[in-house]
């Protein structure tokens, strides 16, 4: 049976509040489905900032943590420093991809540096963009992390030292099987998407599942290369049809 994780990018102190709002209402109707928030520590990319800034915000964010959440680290800045998709080659900007390892753990120690002041640090990375490579897992593991929200495959797997636990999709597309997490971005999100993505949550509420739970899960041995190859291959193609080739 297909498992869900809710994902929520981007959330910062000038997010769209009055479109993440009816997603507040539903995890108090439903306080055992525990979503998966990206929080961006020291926000310096103004296309976040769609609202006036909370003032609370970390009140916020400590209310969330007490109440079992996971909150991702989402990069630091989110400010775009290189272009690139990093190893998944499905993002054209990266905060971190290319930069030297120790340049990527100075970074991600400074955006950890204040969530861990703010009392929320949990050891869960989201990359802007989806964009990494190998030397950003190698930093985020020598900073005590230890997963990774992204990747491809219908289950998570290992890689230098870190769970990945695969990002596909932004709609509930699924087969029937696996782990899949769906990627909310609040600030763009249209009032259709919300209301369907909020119709799929609630009916099928028994089926979302926190972040922890999604990375103890393994898939079947001979499934998971296979899975991967092709998630990886489908979304390609996806993306180059949605650039026009």
């Amino acid at each position: 049976m297909s498992r869900f994780v809710i994902r929520f990018d981007d959330v910062c102190p000038g997010m769209a509040w009055a479109r993440f709002q009816p997603f507040l209402d539903f995890f108090e109707r439903h306080p055992q489905v525990k979503p998966l928030l990206g929080i961006v520590p020291d926000n310096r990319d103004p296309k976040l900032d769609v609202a006036p800034r909370r003032a609370n915000f970390w009140d916020l964010a400590r209310q969330w943590h007490a109440r079992g959440w996971t909150l991702a680290q989402h990069g630091t800045t989110h400010e775009y420093s290189l272009p690139g998709g990093g190893l998944l080659g499905v993002g054209t900007k990266s905060e971190f991809a290319g930069l030297p390892l120790d340049t990527q753990r100075e970074r991600l120690a400074r955006g950890q540096a204040i969530l861990k002041r703010e009392g929320v640090w949990q050891p869960c990375f989201m990359a802007p963009s989806h964009s990494f490579d190998h030397d950003t897992l190698r930093a985020l593991r020598g900073l005590g992390f230890e997963a990774v929200t992204d990747g491809y495959g219908l289950y998570p797997y290992e890689l230098e030292g870190i769970t990945l636990v695969p990002q596909l999709f932004s709609t509930p597309i699924h087969l029937g099987f696996g782990i899949y997490t769906l990627c909310l971005h609040v600030n763009s999100m249209s009032d259709a998407r919300l209301a369907a993505t909020l119709r799929f949550m609630t009916h099928n509420a028994s089926r979302l599942i926190d972040f922890d739970e999604a990375r103890r899960a393994r898939a079947p041995r001979l499934l998971a290369p296979a899975a991967r190859a092709v998630s990886s291959s489908a979304l390609r193609a996806l993306r180059q049809v949605r650039r026009g080739g």
